[in-house]
């Protein structure tokens, strides 16, 4: 079968060549790649084409100003010369192997989705990927939603699903997948087919990465119920302090059970992101790590108010 690949871009000068070497760099180099542009200022088109002089790659690049990641996709995609799509995103490195295994088994009723790991340097990287990014094993095939950065389906797939939702700008992978769902089409889970993705560096990005997701889910109408219960928590620990202060501290005690389903699943993976690191930043990351996750959670929840507010 031969296979397209598409991605979008946006002012990616600083990690587009390391994803277009990891690209190039294929086992089972794609038959055809197509990249739109939304515009970029910083260069990025630019060093697209430089990347492609003289490669003999069968490349496609579309500038498209002002287009969103949901808009460039349905763009590259319809474009595409072969019905096999493999998906991916810039910012992203793709494992050596990736196209070949994230192919094996798609067909006109099925899309496959690969494993994302992290690439985490400093301490809060990591500390971000234990919080938030499951290891293989942690991974529920049947409930498995994943996201575009790892993504192959056939064109007919996309469009019996109604294609990527324009009208939003974050979270449309995951609308795209309740869509796929719908029209009763299996999503698959390859974990050998690896896409290595950079954690946010700093508290303000992952605060905003976050807001825009629970933003995305509000807009798309998903998750109602993850998000209820994110609510119904924070109002559960406020009357906890609130018992406390007025009646007696030992409802305190209340938060051991409670901080222990919240925390455990994340702790399990410190050890996991932390491999390398002495005892002593080790320990740091599980003190840590709650003031984290409730800083994810304050995120999601103004996202999702913020969401609801704008909502047509």
């Amino acid at each position: 079968m031969k296979v397209s690949f598409i991605t979008t871009v946006y002012n990616e000068k600083d990690t587009i060549i390391p994803f277009l070497e990891s690209l190039e760099a294929q086992t089972r180099v794609p038959d055809e790649i197509v990249i739109v542009d939304g515009g970029s200022s910083d260069g990025t088109y630019g060093l697209i084409k430089d990347f492609f002089k003289g490669k003999g790659l069968n490349f496609n690049l579309k500038r498209v100003p002002g287009s969103s990641i949901s808009r460039g996709r349905n763009k590259a995609i319809s474009i595409a010369g072969h019905n096999l799509i493999c998906v991916s995103d810039a910012g992203c490195i793709l494992d050596r192997g990736w196209v070949s295994k994230i192919i094996e088994g798609v067909k006109n009723d099925r899309i496959i989705g690969g494993y994302n790991t992290v690439i985490a340097k400093t301490f809060l990287e990591k500390l971000l990927a234990s919080a938030i990014m499951p290891k293989k094993s942690q991974i529920k095939k049947e409930n498995y939603m994943p996201s575009s950065r790892n993504l192959c389906f056939f064109k007919s797939a996309w469009e019996k699903a109604g294609k990527y939702p324009e009208d939003m700008d974050y979270g449309e992978d995951m609308k795209f997948n309740f869509r796929i769902k719908r029209e009763g089409i299996k999503i698959i889970f390859s974990p050998e087919a690896i896409v290595y993705w950079k954690m946010r560096s700093s508290l303000k990005d992952i605060f905003k990465q976050f807001f825009r997701y629970a933003k995305g889910d509000a807009l798309g109408r998903m998750y109602f119920y993850r998000h209820i219960i994110r609510f119904f928590s924070l109002a559960l620990f406020l009357l906890i302090i609130a018992i406390s202060a007025i009646f007696t501290p030992f409802a305190l005690l209340l938060f051991i059970p409670l901080f222990f389903l919240y925390l455990y699943m994340p702790c399990t993976r410190i050890c996991y992101y932390f491999k390398k690191e002495g005892i002593i930043k080790k320990i740091l990351a599980f003190l840590l790590l709650p003031f984290l996750l409730i800083y994810i959670d304050l995120a999601k929840l103004f996202g999702y108010v913020y969401g609801i507010y704008i909502r047509p």
